[in-house]
C-alpha cells in the first residue's frame, strides 16, 4: 500500500504561492511529478502526495524545484492580488474524487488542444515552405527563360549581320574535258560459289529487368523510375539493403551479428531489416525473433515486440536449462510490452512467470513490484 505524505507547509504573497514538501533522500524524476491548474501530485513509490488547490494557478509560469531533502512548488496565482483563505479545497472523500477526475479531464483536454494547435502550426509551416519553394522555382525558371531569350536574340542578330555582309562568290570557268583512249575490257569468267551449310546454334535472348508486373509503358516510365529511386533511398537510409549482400553474407548468423551491431549503434531500423532478412532465410532461429523484439521495443512498436517474443517462446521448446535465460528474456520483454500497451494485469503475470524462472534477478523483481503498485493505484482510484 502507498504511504500518504501529509506533512507540508505553504506561504503566499500577492501573486505567488510557495509549497514545501519534505522528501528525504529524494531521487525524483520528472515523470513522477504532476502539475495542473488545480492539482499537484508526487508519486514516488511507495510514497504518494497530492493537493487539490483551492484556487487556480497559471501552469505555464509556475515552477517546481527538486532539492536534496524537499520539493518546492512556486505557483503563480491566476487571480493576482487575491489572498487565499486555504491551500486545499475542503470536501469529503467522494467530492474530492469527483473534483480530481474533473481536474484531470480538464488537464487532458488542455493537452489535446495544445497538440492540435502544434499540428496546425506544423501544417501551416509546411504549406508556407511549399509556397516558398514554388515561388523560388518559378523565379529560377523565369531567369532561365530570360537567359534563353537573350541568347536567341543575340544569335539572330549575328546571323542577320552575316547575311548582310556575305558576298556572292564568283563562278569558276569550266575547263574543257580531256578525253582518254578507252581501254578494252576483257571478259572475266564468273565462278558461282556455293554457300556452305549453316551450322545450328542456340540464340540466347536477354530481356530488360522488369520490377513491376504490368507491361512497360513509355508514359509511365518516369513515374516508375522515381518510385524505384525512392524505395532504394528509403532502404539505404536504414543502413542495410538486402539486395547488396554478397552470397557468403546470406547467412543467418552473419545477419544476426549485423543486426546486433546496428542495434548497439542505435540504428533500430537497420537492425530490424537485418533480422528480418535472416528470418526469411530460416524461420527456426529463435535469436532473430528475440533480438528483433528488442529493436521493436526500442522504437515503441510494442505490438510487434510482443508478437516476436511469442514466436521466439514457441521455438524454445522443449523448455530445458540451456534455454532458460532466453525464455526469461522472452517473458520479461513481452510483459513489458503488454504493460506499455495498457494491459497491466496480463503484463504483470508475464513478469511474475519470468521472475519464477530467474528468482535471483533483482531487476525483474523490482519491475514486478512497480507494476503491482500501479495495479493497486488503479484499484484505489476506481474505488
Amino acid at each position: 500500500m502507498p504511504v500518504i505524505l501529509k506533512d507540508y507547509s505553504w506561504s503566499q504573497d500577492a501573486d505567488w504561492v510557495t509549497i514545501q514538501v519534505p522528501f528525504a533522500d529524494n531521487h525524483l524524476r520528472h515523470e513522477e511529478l504532476f502539475t495542473s491548474e488545480r492539482l499537484l501530485k508526487i508519486n514516488k513509490a511507495p510514497y504518494y502526495w497530492e493537493v487539490l488547490l483551492a484556487d487556480a494557478i497559471v501552469e505555464e509560469e509556475s515552477r517546481c524545484a527538486i532539492l536534496e531533502n524537499e520539493v518546492v512548488f512556486t505557483l503563480r496565482k491566476k487571480d493576482e492580488g487575491v489572498e487565499w483563505d486555504c491551500l486545499e479545497v475542503r470536501a469529503d472523500r467522494g467530492e474530492r474524487l469527483h473534483l480530481k477526475e474533473t481536474f484531470l479531464s480538464e488537464h487532458q483536454k488542455k493537452l489535446e488542444e495544445k497538440a492540435k494547435q502544434r499540428a496546425i502550426e506544423k501544417d501551416q509551416k509546411k504549406r508556407d515552405e511549399i509556397s516558398k519553394q514554388i515561388e523560388r522555382e518559378g523565379s529560377e525558371r523565369k531567369a532561365v527563360e530570360d537567359l534563353l531569350a537573350e541568347s536567341k536574340r543575340k544569335e539572330l542578330e549575328r546571323m542577320e549581320k552575316e547575311k548582310q555582309t556575305k558576298t556572292v562568290p564568283k563562278k569558276d570557268t569550266p575547263r574543257p574535258k580531256e578525253f582518254k583512249k578507252p581501254v578494252p575490257i576483257r571478259p572475266t569468267k564468273i565462278v558461282e560459289e556455293i554457300p556452305q551449310i549453316r551450322q545450328s546454334a542456340t540464340v540466347e535472348v536477354s530481356f530488360t529487368k522488369r520490377n513491376f508486373v504490368t507491361p512497360k509503358r513509355e508514359s509511365m516510365e518516369q513515374d516508375e523510375r522515381d518510385w524505384i529511386m525512392k524505395q532504394a533511398a528509403a532502404k539505404k537510409a536504414t543502413g542495410f539493403v538486402d539486395e547488396d549482400l554478397r552470397p557468403e553474407e546470406r547467412n543467418p548468423e552473419w545477419l544476426k551479428q549485423k543486426g546486433d551491431s546496428f542495434f548497439q549503434q542505435g540504428n533500430y531500423l537497420g537492425a530490424i531489416s537485418a533480422y528480418s532478412t535472416g528470418i526469411k532465410l530460416t524461420k527456426e532461429y529463435y535469436s532473430l525473433y528475440l533480438n528483433r523484439s528488442a529493436a521493436h521495443f526500442a522504437m515503441e512498436n510494442y505490438q510487434r515486440c510482443a508478437e516476436d517474443c511469442s514466436t521466439a517462446l514457441n521455438l524454445l521448446d522443449p523448455p530445458v536449462e540451456s534455454n532458460r535465460k532466453a525464455r526469461v528474456a522472452c517473458l520479461a520483454r513481452r510483459g513489458a510490452a503488454l504493460v506499455k500497451l495498457g494491459f497491466l494485469r496480463q503484463g504483470c503475470d508475464e513478469l511474475i512467470a519470468a521472475c519464477k524462472l530467474d528468482p535471483q534477478n533483482d531487476g525483474l523483481r523490482r519491475e514486478v513490484e512497480m507494476v503491482q503498485r500501479k495495479l493497486e493505484e488503479c484499484d484505489t482510484d476506481s474505488d
